[in-house]
């Protein structure tokens, strides 16, 4: 196994990794209160002909750590109408997880192990089987719109903030999440905190529509001494509504 992998994927870092790794896999959903902010989060919201049933995606995310890079390969399968879903990522060479989530249930196991799931990961998939991703009022969640905003001369939008109890790509209800959209309403960054610091992701390509769909992206840390990349995903294939294959679930 490579020196990367060796520090990137000891005990102790994996968990946090599939934490990370999950929360750009997995639909995020929206609430908001402001008009302007209102607005802009309405062009996200899906297609009112569009329902997902089935979604089958894989991300590749390419991590830099210590000088060197790795690379995850996380293949998610979402059934949503019977509430199953199925994530296996190549941590590193001889290196696998897979979390299964049915019955109301999730198991996890690394490289053919079985293990407790770890809490903070248990929290991430919360919300996993919502199709709509876009409910602007959810249990009292708001939104405001802040004017233009600019981060590391990265990326430069129209920014709204999402606070309260409606989780957005797996932050926590008590924190918040900063969207920055461009002039015709695309989506072209997120920015949230984490326990690592204030974190920024720039979406390759602008976009409108259904954010269940995974979007490549790269992400950055936003240090005080400017912004340091630290990964990229980019997502190889999506398909919805298709046949699952025999046994994902087993």
């Amino acid at each position: 196994m490579s020196r990367f992998a060796d520090s990137r994927f000891a005990p102790g870092r994996s968990a946090r990794l599939l934490v990370l790794v999950a929360l750009a896999a997995l639909p995020f959903a929206f609430a908001q209160v402001d008009e302007r902010a209102r607005t802009l989060l309405e062009g996200l919201q899906p297609a009112s002909d569009m329902v997902v049933d089935t979604l089958d995606q894989v991300m590749v995310m390419t991590i830099d750590a210590m000088g060197e890079e790795g690379t995850v390969r996380t293949r998610t399968i979402i059934d949503y109408v019977g509430e199953r879903a199925a994530i296996d990522t190549e941590l590193a060479p001889g290196m696998s997880a897979r979390i299964i989530i049915m019955d109301g249930q999730a198991r996890m196991s690394m490289s053919g192990m079985m293990m407790p799931l770890p809490a903070v990961m248990a929290e991430t998939f919360d919300g996993i089987f919502d199709r709509d991703t876009s409910d602007m009022l959810a249990d009292g969640a708001t939104a405001t719109y802040d004017g233009v905003r600019s981060y590391g001369g990265l990326v430069e939008g129209q920014q709204v903030t999402v606070s309260g109890s409606t989780p957005f790509a797996g932050v926590e209800a008590s924190e918040e999440s900063r969207l920055l959209f461009d002039g015709d309403g695309n989506l072209l960054a997120i920015v949230v905190d984490s326990s690592e610091g204030e974190m920024l992701m720039v979406f390759d390509e602008p976009f409108r529509g259904n954010a269940v769909v995974g979007r490549s992206a790269t992400m950055y840390w936003l240090r005080s001494d400017g912004p340091e990349r630290f990964a990229t995903m980019a997502f190889e294939d999506v398909r919805i509504n298709e046949p699952i294959p025999e046994g994902t679930f087993d």
